[in-house]
């Protein structure tokens, strides 16, 4: 039988492994970059999260010994009930990050979204599929035009429509394919670009010949599969395709919350198109056309290939390059992100 001697000493025992073992989780996530723990954004100020926890140890305490300094010295909970005690303290703790961690990333990407909704293309249908086309206001002789691939999957992270808007005030066209299920379906999801390129090819404002593919996660897989044997594409952009499946175990809460983690590790549509795509099986056929490899330095969910094992004709075709400070969900709407993919689409179309 557990015996507790005082509820007052248990309850404080109680509270202050909590405190303590939240510092603890704390310090955790900001040694591995776990966003998922995170009950504050550590990500610019990783201090921070060294402060708060120090300030969870010691204002914890202080606050046990000044509440429990009379019951302190007498007998308490003996070894079982302190090890529950404790046991029930870190998963309180655990509780807590988890829920808080969660509503940070939900209010962050919820915000992201809201700063998007101002900005609205033109709907089309691309047979199967269907999508946005945004055009510069002024139109005076054909563009170059670029077919833009959102991720594919679980939560569809990281919208096209901010680089869509970049590249019309850099006078080009830009078609975001909407992220919709059937893109899923494969091998009709291959479909997806020849259709969109089509499409641009017959309006009177785009010059077939500069016509370019971006695309992001799993969308940077499928213009790598598609571009290879669809040749109309003159430059090509994959920004942290997973090309290979990885298994990133705890990485996952690096930049999701532990719900998000689960139904990534739990999507089993995602893994088969990963493997379906084959998409480090056909990078090389992009060859002699530019293609661009972008990632963030601290993405655990993609295996950032090395450029070497596409090349067997030389290496001035293949532009990889990675961002400091950034994950996999965060790349494509970092203004240096932006900044990069659209001059280097003008350098090349």
């Amino acid at each position: 039988m557990l015996y507790f001697v005082y509820k007052e000493l248990a309850l404080g025992y109680l509270f202050f492994a909590s405190l303590c073992a939240l510092a603890a989780l704390q310090i955790a996530s900001v040694r591995n970059r776990l966003a998922g723990v995170a009950v504050l954004d550590y990500s610019q100020r990783p201090w921070l999260g060294y402060v708060l926890s120090c300030g969870l140890i010691v204002g914890g305490a202080a606050w046990f010994f000044v509440t429990q300094w009379e019951r302190i010295f007498t007998p308490g909970p003996a070894g079982s009930e302190l090890a529950l005690l404790f046991g029930a303290g870190a998963a309180i703790a655990l509780g807590i990050s988890l829920v808080l961690a969660a509503l940070r990333l939900h209010l962050k990407h919820k915000s992201g979204a809201a700063s998007e909704s101002h900005i609205q293309g033109q709907p089309v249908g691309l047979g199967r599929a269907s999508g946005q086309l945004y055009m510069p206001a002024e139109r005076t002789e054909p563009m170059a035009a670029v077919c833009l691939v959102p991720g594919l999957g679980t939560g569809n992270w990281g919208s096209m429509h901010t680089l869509a808007h970049h590249l019309v005030a850099q006078r080009m066209v830009a078609l975001v394919i909407n992220p919709g299920a059937e893109l899923y379906s494969y091998p009709e999801t291959l479909a997806t670009l020849p259709a969109a390129t089509a499409y641009l090819s017959k309006r009177p404002e785009v010059d077939p010949n500069r016509l370019a593919a971006v695309g992001f996660d799993l969308g940077g897989d499928l213009v790598i599969r598609a571009a290879s044997a669809h040749k109309q594409l003159a430059a090509v952009a994959a920004l942290a395709p997973i090309v290979r499946e990885v298994s990133p175990g705890l990485g996952l809460l690096s930049e999701m919350s532990y719900l998000e983690a689960l139904r990534w590790w739990r999507d089993e549509r995602r893994a088969r198109l990963v493997a379906q795509l084959s998409a480090h099986d056909y990078g090389g056929k992009i060859a002699p056309r530019p293609l661009l490899l972008l990632y963030g330095a601290n993405d655990r969910l993609s295996a950032s290939m090395s450029p070497p094992e596409w090349d067997d004709q030389g290496y001035d075709w293949i532009t990889h390059k990675v961002i400091e400070g950034l994950g996999h969900l965060d790349l494509l709407d970092h203004p240096t992100t932006l900044n990069t993919i659209v001059q280097w689409l003008k350098e090349r179309l």
